[in-house]
Parts: C-alpha cells; structure tokens; sequence
C-alpha cells in the first residue's frame, strides 16, 4: 500500500507524554486498509524511545530518527523528519499533544481536495481542563490576519514537496505557517468537527522565565526578515504579536506562576 500520510513528531524528554500523542493516532475512528500512515518520531534528546512505543494498529508504521545532535530545537526536528517522509503529504503532531478522534478523517478529506488543510486548536491545562479554543475569524478559514490576532500555533496537513523548511528559532511554526498562508491568497480553508489538542504542562514552556521575551526576539527576527523580503504583510503579522506579547509581559509581572493560555483565559473574561 501507498504511504499517504507522514506524521512528523518532533520528541525531547518526551518519555512520559509520546505514548498518549501516538494512542491519539491509533484511536483515530477511520478504517486505514487502502493507505498506510507513517509516523516519525525525530528524537532531539538522544534517548531511547523504542521501548515505551505502543502496539500500533494494522496500517501504521513507526519510525524512530536521531537528529544531528542534542536539544537542536523542534524546527531542526521537523525539517529532519521532511527529509526522511515518503507520504503523499505531512502533518504534525508534537509529543506532549494529541489529535480528536476523527481529526485523521477531517484533515485527509480536505488535503486531498485543496493540497493543504488547517484544524481549530484547543488548549487544555495539566488536568485536562479546557482552556481556550481558537479558529479563525472568520467561520472555516484561517487567514494570515489571523496569524497575528491569534496567538497559538496551528499544525497543518500539507503536500510533502510543498513544505518549506523550517526556521530553526523559536515560533518557526508559526512563521511556517505565515508564509504559507501568504503564498495562498492568505485564506485556506478550515475543518470542522475535529481539533488539535494541544495540552500544557506542569512545567509548561510558557510558564518558563523570559520565555515572553524570547519569543519576542524571535518576532523582531521575523519581522526583519520579512522585511527584507518585502512580505510586508508577514511583517505586520509579526509587529501586532510584539504587540500583544508586550501585554503579556506587563501582566506577567503580578502573575508569575500562570502561564500565556491563562493569560488569554483572564483577558477576556
């Protein structure tokens, strides 16, 4: 059977949350008996990942791949796992996420008809509480303007050799997915019914100190590079995040122990 599917997993210190991000694949509630899904798990910390892998269903494979050394960051990761996927088209899920059931059915019918697909992103808290559920602004799109009005990440499913590779600084998925948008007319269509689960942790980078003014002089890097190329609308995309993050930081100072999603949670509540 033809490979249609490469699911990238970028993994670091990852032991305790893969084997549920790989159960998210195998619990998906479609038949897979005319295709195979690969998954490969692109290891940034130079452990062994083999032994707590769960017995996959007929139809998925798993690939175990080292990167080129240690804590490379998850941009380097996915661009490894680009090189090595054989799918018709890639997706991504990262270790400490999960897919809703019928996310695989939802994302696989709308790629296959416009050669990328975009979900809602819900975040949930160390409890499993839901946090905050983002879309686009306008019902079944994501739009670049949506990129800088909403700050989480989106996780697509697009055309393998229509990947571009991946920055290697903090946010490069975001800025993925800014260029991508860009290049299609800045609209593309949305699923629904289906979700990325996107789970926090205990030690959450988000809750991480300076980690807002890291992301920060990434957006500057961003914005100057976009400049430079004159995607003028990339740059804006990245001036209104500074902005936002900027908020955050000033909230952040009497909030020390919450992190950005709760920040959001407060703001507009």
């Amino acid at each position: 059977m033809k490979i249609k599917l490469s699911v990238i997993i970028p993994v670091y210190k990852a032991k305790n949350t893969l084997p549920r991000a790989i159960n998210s694949i195998n619990n998906q509630n479609i038949k897979i008996n005319t295709f195979k899904v690969e998954v490969l798990i692109i290891v940034d910390d130079g452990k062994n990942y083999k032994e707590i892998i769960p017995k996959i269903k007929k139809g998925i494979t798993i690939k175990i791949i080292k990167t080129n050394g240690i804590k490379t960051g998850p941009g380097n990761a996915r661009n490894f796992g680009i090189e090595k996927a054989k799918g018709d088209f890639v997706g991504y899920l990262d270790a400490d996420d999960e897919w809703s059931e019928n996310y695989l059915s939802k994302m696989l019918e709308l790629v296959k008809k416009n050669g990328i697909a975009f979900a809602p992103t819900r975040v949930y808290d160390e409890n499993n509480i839901l946090i905050k559920h983002f879309e686009g602004k306008r019902q079944g799109y994501l739009d670049l303007k949506d990129i800088g009005d909403i700050p989480c990440s989106f996780h697509p499913f697009i055309i393998r050799n229509k990947q571009k590779k991946f920055e290697e600084i903090r946010s490069q998925d975001v800025y993925n997915n800014a260029c991508i948008l860009n290049e299609h007319n800045t609209k593309i269509s949305m699923i629904n019914g289906a979700y990325y689960k996107l789970n926090l942790q205990k030690k959450s980078v988000t809750k991480e100190d300076g980690f807002a003014h890291k992301i920060n002089l990434a957006y500057i890097k961003y914005q100057i590079k976009s400049l430079k190329n004159k995607n003028l609308k990339i740059a804006r995309v990245f001036a209104i995040r500074r902005i936002n993050n900027i908020k955050y930081i000033q909230w952040k100072i009497n909030n020390n122990n919450k992190s950005f999603y709760e920040y959001l949670n407060e703001k507009e509540n």
